[in-house]
C-alpha cells in the first residue's frame, strides 16, 4: 500500500457539479464531520500496522476534511498510534485555510483544490463563492503546499495562464487532472517535454515549479481507504469499491 485515506463526508462549503462522491451511496456518505473516533479507526490504524503505512491523506466524499471538527485531535491520535513517522496530508478545497493555519502547521503538508483564479470560472466548477486567496496562503503557510486543478471545458483554455499565475505566486508544485473517467486529451502542458514519471503520468518543469499532468485511469496507486460509515477498502478509484464485478482485497 502507498497510503491511506480518511475520507469526510456531511454538509460542504462548495458544490462541485463533479463531486465523484454524490455518485456514492448515500450510505457512504454518512456525515462524520462531528465525530470521534470515527467508524472503523482502530481498524484502519490495524491494516497500516500491517502493510507498514505512513502516510495518512485527510480527504472527503461528499464533504471537506477541514469542516472536520476534531482535525487536531485526530492528528494527534494517529501519531500516537503508530510506532513510525507518519506523514500526514490534507486535501482540501482551502476555503477555511486562513482561519486556521494554526491547525495547518500540525499537518506535514497540503494540496488545495482550485481550478482557477476567475471567479466566474471558479464559481461554474466548484458551485459556488470565490477562489482561495493562494497567494496569501503561501505566505502564511509553514508546510508545503500542492495546488490540484480540476481540468473541464470550463477552464480547459485558461489553464496556461493559469500555470503562469500559479508560478507567479510561488507555488512549487502544481497538479493538473483530468475528472474522474474523463478520456478527454486538453493538450496539457503543450511544448513541454516531460522530465520524469510519477506513478505513470507525466512530470513537467514550468521555470522550476513542478506540474504533473494526471490521470487516474494510468495512475499505478494502491491505497487503503477509510469510509465515513467505517467501511475499509483497497481501492485507489473510490467508486471501484461499489463495482460488483471487481476483484481485490476488502477489509
Amino acid at each position: 500500500m502507498d497510503f491511506a485515506n480518511i475520507l469526510f463526508a456531511g454538509p460542504c462549503n462548495r458544490a462541485c457539479p463533479w463531486c465523484i462522491g454524490k455518485a456514492l451511496p448515500a450510505r457512504v456518505n454518512r456525515s462524520n464531520l462531528e465525530l470521534f473516533p470515527l467508524p472503523g479507526l482502530e481498524h484502519l490504524v490495524r491494516q497500516m500496522r500491517a502493510h507498514q503505512i505512513e502516510r495518512v491523506v485527510f480527504t472527503g466524499t461528499v464533504s471537506d476534511p477541514q469542516l472536520y471538527r476534531h482535525q487536531r485531535r485526530l492528528i494527534e491520535w494517529l501519531r500516537a498510534a503508530l510506532p513510525w513517522p507518519l506523514q500526514i496530508s490534507l486535501h482540501s478545497n482551502g476555503a477555511l485555510t486562513l482561519r486556521q493555519l494554526d491547525i495547518l502547521g500540525t499537518y506535514d503538508k497540503a494540496c488545495f483544490s482550485i481550478p482557477s483564479f476567475d471567479p466566474l470560472i471558479y464559481r461554474r466548477l466548484m458551485g459556488r463563492s470565490r477562489p482561495p486567496r493562494l497567494g496569501r496562503i503561501l505566505e502564511l503557510t509553514p508546510i508545503p503546499i500542492k495546488v490540484s486543478c480540476v481540468v473541464n471545458e470550463y477552464n480547459a483554455s485558461s489553464i496556461s495562464e493559469f500555470v503562469t499565475q500559479c508560478h507567479e505566486l510561488g507555488l512549487r508544485r502544481l497538479v493538473l487532472r483530468n475528472l474522474f473517467g474523463d478520456q478527454t486529451d486538453w493538450r496539457l502542458m503543450s511544448g513541454f517535454e516531460p522530465v520524469r514519471f510519477y506513478r505513470n503520468n507525466p512530470v513537467y518543469d514550468y521555470h522550476g515549479m513542478e506540474v504533473t499532468v494526471w490521470r487516474f485511469d494510468q495512475a499505478q496507486v494502491r491505497s487503503l481507504n477509510l469510509f465515513p460509515d467505517g467501511v475499509l477498502s483497497a481501492d485507489y478509484l473510490l467508486m471501484d469499491r461499489f463495482r460488483p464485478s471487481t476483484v481485490g482485497p476488502r477489509y
